[in-house]
């Protein structure tokens, strides 16, 4: 025994001569070893909660750090953020003689060790610095293993948080240990920090809290969850009283002072509030699918690996997103309301999801879905609008507004609005060839209107949106040069696979690549809403191609500068390619498939159907925000009922929605493009923020070299045979 209390007097010996140096990382842990020798544990930085920010700079949400399924919650705040009374509670029961002792109480930590050695169980730390030591420690645990060795009962343990703890002292003031140590301690019910605490128990701030709230949660940490006052409060109430006679007796308070607090009720005003993290808290609750989809990205691409790292381990980042509230709002209420989720104005359980994009920057304004998010009972996970690996789903067919590649391609290679092709409902289009010059087999091809046939010239055959016409449209320009324009303006697979590679995440017989689909002009090629939204705004902007991206810039504690993805702008069509193609789909709200669907000023649109109701689409711009809307059954969008249950939506009422304008619930036998789709994007866009009217570029004069192409050719009148004889 003497030997180890000598060894115990040597321990604080070398404490007392510690020189102010750095903390080194800890190799190994030998008790054997001298104290100088050991080696010492850096503490690391202590988690604390993040925050997206919304384009405005507003608070989007939190998201704590931590192990999965167990965030930390705790918010860091300086001395002058604590209230006195809490910082006279803590030491007056903790380490009354903090202000006092030098870098260590020698005196409480030497009656510890001994103790110890004596055969009684390791105590905690004897000071505020060792504990302080002890809870960074359990903070920044990576493992379980890791964070059990931090609170190890074994004298090796304890020389190691000695010896970190005198650096601490040495390297901090009295008023930065104490400050450090409580944004440290935990406070029981998942609140760890004076902050939450505070804000947890009595819905209040660390600076407002009262002698008798202060008191409370001063007592709190020797055993959080022997006096954790929601389960043993009458355990809390005498604790209370205990640690208010302490500060009675220091002379923080009067004796008369601490008698009468110690008579007060417990006074809990519990609050959820500061456990409320990521994109689950109800003031994230209309951009969830978007803070859901920050969070994704920064999980999933490789650019943001440093960032998320920190992320879910340290926190303290500010992460500054796109979304802008009033877009996300109007789009939100839009889907909502147009298919909302009951059985009156959508009994099919169809999905409504709208992705709004700023041309030009590729930002993301707005991604909405007609589901609560969130994982409980009636609410819903997974984004719709967004490809597969960023929890999207397995992505959406898109009808005619496919036909846009197509369209661009064609005036790409300076076909104008009056060329014209002679086709017919039913005709078998192509053949066509893949980019390996390998042929595609043709394929019959059916127009929504049995009747939309004869010579038909590229702008109409565009506004009217011709099956036929863009079937043969694609056989003229080439079906790799298609998808090669798709893959240049943004466009890929739901799983993010290129158009043009073979894809192994899809089911045999279904692999080939897009140029090898001679249906890819109408839609057959699964995507998402966000890339088709993004292709849009390729031409909105003019013909710059911009990534769409929804983080701008991401900071660490410091204000240090974290990597984030670029969105990569550059042009890939001439303005004069872009002018012409927003020129031609400006029609469709003029005389097209969406006649009368405009908004006010200069915008453009394209509607979308697949077969027999399977999926709905609406890609609708300005020259300053693009909205793509994707209707569809998320369950079974492929079978066709006849008994009213849930599928395509063929039939009725598998193809209700409620239509704006007007308000009214229809049915109207199968959900086009112009009917759901549409309204919700009038609705959204009518409510976004758009800015001043702009008109979109002008058109070179060579796509009106055969004039404007709106109306189909009539057909030559035969002339008529003269009998025989006459005159």
């Amino acid at each position: 025994m003497l030997a180890a209390l000598s060894l115990v007097a040597g321990v604080l010996a070398a404490v007392a001569l510690l020189p102010v140096v750095g903390v080194a990382g800890i190799a190994t842990r030998d008790a054997a070893k001298t104290f100088n020798d050991l080696p010492v544990a850096g503490l690391g930085q202590v988690p604390s909660r993040s925050e997206l920010i919304d384009a405005s700079g507003h608070l989007l949400a939190y998201y704590y750090p931590g192990r999965r399924n167990n965030p930390i919650y705790r918010v860091p705040v300086k001395f002058n953020q604590i209230a006195p009374v809490m910082r006279n509670a803590i030491v007056a029961i903790e380490d009354a003689r903090f202000w006092q002792h030098g870098a260590l109480d020698l005196r409480g930590t030497f009656r510890a060790i001994a103790l110890d050695l004596g055969g009684k169980s390791v105590q905690g730390g004897s000071d505020l610095a060792q504990q302080y030591v002890k809870n960074a420690c359990v903070l920044t645990a990576q493992t379980k293993a890791d964070q059990k060795d931090c609170i190890s009962p074994t004298l090796a343990r304890k020389i190691t948080e000695l010896r970190i703890a005198a650096v601490v002292e040495h390297k901090m003031t009295k008023a930065q240990l104490l400050t450090a140590y409580l944004n440290a301690a935990y406070f029981e019910n998942s609140a760890y920090g004076i902050q939450v605490a505070a804000q947890r128990y009595f819905s209040t701030s660390a600076k407002n809290l009262t002698l008798t709230e202060a008191a409370l949660l001063a007592g709190l940490v020797e055993n959080p969850t022997t006096y954790d006052p929601v389960t043993n409060p009458q355990d809390a109430l005498d604790r209370r009283a205990t640690v208010l006679q302490q500060m009675a007796r220091l002379g923080y308070i009067s004796q008369a002072r601490a008698n009468r607090a110690s008579k007060a009720p417990l006074g809990l005003h519990l609050s959820s509030v500061p456990l409320q993290t990521g994109c689950i808290s109800p003031q994230v609750r209309k951009a969830a699918y978007f803070c859901d989809y920050v969070l994704a990205v920064m999980a999933h691409d490789k650019s943001y690996r440093k960032a998320y790292s920190e992320l879910t381990t340290t926190g303290g980042l500010k992460i500054y997103t796109t979304v802008r509230m009033k877009d996300q709002r109007a789009a939100d209420r839009a889907v909502s309301y147009v298919l909302p989720n009951n059985e009156t104005a959508n009994p099919n359980h169809d999905v409504d999801t709208e992705v709004m994009v700023q041309p030009g920057t590729g930002f993301i304004r707005a991604i909405a879905v007609n589901r609560p998010y969130g994982f409980g009972p009636g609410e819903n996970s997974i984004d719709y609008a967004v490809n597969t690996q960023y929890h999207g789903g397995a992505g959406v067919q898109t009808g005619s507004s496919s036909k846009l590649f197509t369209l661009v391609t064609a005036l790409k290679e300076g076909i104008p609005f009056g060329f014209t092709l002679k086709v017919h409902d039913l005709e078998m289009a192509g053949p066509y060839r893949s980019c390996n010059g390998t042929l595609v087999l043709p394929f019959q091809v059916h127009n929504s209107d049995g009747g939309e046939n004869g010579t038909i010239p590229l702008y109409f055959g565009t506004t009217a949106s011709i099956n036929a016409f863009y079937a043969s449209l694609e056989a003229k320009v080439g079906l790799c040069n298609v998808v090669k324009t798709a893959a240049s303006m943004g466009l890929e697979r739901a799983d993010g696979v290129s158009l043009l590679h073979w894809d192994p995440n899809l089911p045999r017989g279904s692999r080939e690549p897009a140029d090898q689909i001679s249906s890819f002009t109408l839609g057959a090629v699964n995507v998402s809403p966000m890339g088709m939204a993004g292709a849009y705004a390729t031409v909105a902007s003019g013909g710059i191609h911009c990534r769409p991206i929804a983080i701008t810039q991401i900071t660490g504690p410091g204000g240090k500068q974290l990597p984030v993805e670029s969105a990569r702008c550059h042009r890939v069509l001439s303005p004069g390619v872009a002018a012409a193609a927003n020129y031609v789909l400006s029609g469709v709200l003029v005389s097209g498939t969406a006649a009368g669907r405009g908004i006010g000023r200069p915008a453009a649109a394209k509607t979308g159907t697949a077969n027999s109701g399977y999926y709905a689409a609406f890609a609708g711009y300005t020259p300053t925000l693009v909205g793509y809307v994707s209707v569809f059954n998320p369950v079974d969008p492929t079978t066709i009922h006849y008994d009213g249950k849930p599928g395509a939506m063929l039939n009725c009422p598998e193809a209700t929605y409620r239509a704006y304008p007007g308000g009214y619930v229809i049915c109207s036998g199968q959900m086009f493009g112009d009917m759901g789709p549409g309204s919700t994007w009038e609705l959204s866009f009518l409510h976004a923020a758009l800015g001043p009217a702009r008109a979109f570029g002008p058109v070179p004069g060579i796509y009106f070299s055969l004039g404007s192409g709106s109306a189909p050719v009539a057909p030559k009148k035969k002339k008529p045979k003269h009998g025989g004889g006459g005159h």
